[in-house]
């Protein structure tokens, strides 16, 4: 299992909420592995793919840093650049950008472009042809907050522009400033940032054996069946979460009060965001700010069918105060899926976060304790193992249960017999009409005719009559779409149950 926090970073890390979600790539396998690389002046680090170049050279105004496939077909470009005027904006740097790129390619054309309302950010994608004759793609974000600016990017191939996105933005998010200062010669003002901290990461396997994790040197590990919390010792200013976290609403169901159940956290149903931030409240953290919010409706719908269930899907940039008071920062992807009939109802959140002044330190850690995690698949083998254990012994004591009412019947009288079969037909009828999510109405006005209320909508006798949410399972209650009248549910009572089917 490969979370997909990698991508995440770009877009909180480079400040760049124009991010498409054709950035962020698909969960599945992580990129290949990567190897360290510091600058010679020590003034950046990075990760790369064994055997890739980088080359760093000063340029006007800052730096630049391409690392570069051995062929030359892929790149990652960052440029840490000083801002001269306070009245240039991100759209001057685009247009500084396509000069340059058009004096050095030929045959450069603006795919797209765009543009926050303030000007600060911006992303652009273009293609060229390359010096081989190869058509070639490039995307370019831009960063400008007076006196700093920034340009990461990334191009390969047209062929290879899908296949290589997750690499190369791999790249991006392990890309770390050690010296602003020296990084742009012109930061003088900005104060140099400590090294990254070397966090010496040990393999470790979770006690149920259910999912293994990537843990600094006295980290603490909290987690079990797939669930994982890692965390700075003591403080938990830093760290990895990978967790499920319920929540209770109002129950729909007759005479069970949800609100009386201990120990849980109580709320209505809320967008994923702030479903997680009201869990971070429970655990001591205050004053949360959501810098950066992008819903996935696609990703939500495909959860949903597959669950079926309705599902939310969230990723989000946030800052907070630590329960030591100590303001951090993080980015979290949250799903969260819609209320049951009892009211119960979560989320599913993996995230990293830190101090926010050392965000950038933290993150090539943070990034592989996020690619390292990994569910087991012998524990995920057996959960479903026992669970078809758990249903054979069900399924055999229900067999025996069987049998024993057998010999209970034989033993009793036909009239008791039939009376017992009629309460149980009575109460399966009502059962499996809650499971399956039906609802049958009878109709006084229209002389007995039968309704039918589903996930779908309403039918009256057998055929589809109105589709709708208004007159679905859930939201339906009787009222007769012809007549004015309110249904009678044919399971309100076994009389009216017995005289629709003449039992």
């Amino acid at each position: 299992m490969s979370p997909r926090i990698p991508s995440i970073l770009i877009a909180v890390v480079l400040a760049l909420p124009l991010l498409s979600s054709d950035a962020m790539p698909a969960q599945g396998k992580g990129p290949e592995k990567m190897e360290l690389y510091t600058a010679g002046d020590n003034t950046f680090a990075l990760y790369k793919p064994p055997g890739w170049k980088v080359d760093s050279r000063a340029v006007e105004n800052g730096k630049v840093v391409t690392v570069s496939d051995p062929k030359g077909g892929s790149r990652a470009v960052m440029r840490i650049l000083s801002m001269q005027d306070r009245r240039e904006n991100s759209t001057t740097l685009v247009s500084r950008t396509l000069k340059d790129l058009r004096a050095t390619v030929s045959g450069l054309d603006l795919a797209w472009a765009r543009s926050t309302e303030d000007r600060r950010r911006a992303v652009i994608e273009f293609r060229y042809t390359g010096n081989q004759k190869n058509p070639m793609r490039g995307r370019y974000y831009f960063n400008t907050q007076y006196p700093d600016a920034t340009v990461f990017g990334y191009e390969a191939t047209e062929k290879e522009f899908g296949k290589q996105k997750s690499l190369l933005l791999s790249v991006l998010a392990n890309f770390t400033i050690l010296d602003p200062s020296a990084a742009s010669g012109q930061f003088g003002a900005s104060s140099p940032r400590k090294n990254a901290p070397d966090l010496q990461m040990t393999k470790t396997v979770s006690g149920d054996r259910s999912f293994s994790l990537l843990v600094p040197k006295g980290w603490k590990l909290e987690g079990a069946k797939g669930q994982a919390l890692c965390t700075t010792p003591g403080d938990g200013i830093a760290g990895f979460i990978a967790s499920t976290i319920s929540f209770w609403g109002p129950s729909r169901v007759p005479y069970f009060d949800s609100s009386r159940i201990r120990g849980v956290i109580h709320s209505p149903y809320c967008r994923p965001v702030d479903a997680l931030i009201l869990a971070m409240r429970e655990s001591g953290s205050r004053n949360h700010k959501v810098l950066e919010r992008a819903t996935d409706p696609a990703r939500a719908g495909k959860t949903a069918a597959y669950l079926k269930r309705g599902a939310d899907v969230e990723t989000a940039s946030l800052s907070f105060d630590s329960r030591t008071g100590v303001r951090c920062k993080g980015v979290f992807d949250v799903t969260a899926f819609h209320p049951l009939p009892s009211g119960q109802w979560g989320i599913t959140v993996t995230g990293i976060w830190s101090p926010e002044k050392e965000i950038a330190e933290y993150l090539p850690s943070l990034l592989r304790m996020a690619e390292s995690y990994h569910i087991n698949e012998q524990f995920a083998e057996d959960y479903v193992r026992r669970g078809l254990e758990n249903l054979r012994r069900m399924t055999r004591e229900t067999s025996e249960k069987a049998a024993r009412a057998a010999r209970e019947i034989r033993e009793s009288s036909m009239a008791a017999y039939q009376e017992r079969q009629r309460s149980m037909e009575y109460i399966d009828y009502k059962r499996t009409g809650y499971i399956r999510g039906e609802q049958e109405w009878l109709s006084q006005a229209e002389g007995g005719a039968l309704y039918k209320s589903d996930h779908w909508g309403l039918s009256r006798e057998g055929e589809r009559d109105i589709e709708g949410q208004d007159y679905n399972y859930y939201n339906y209650k009787g009222k007769n779409p012809r007549y004015n009248e309110t249904m009678t549910p044919v399971d309100i009572s076994r009389e009216v149950y017995e005289s629709v089917y003449g039992k």
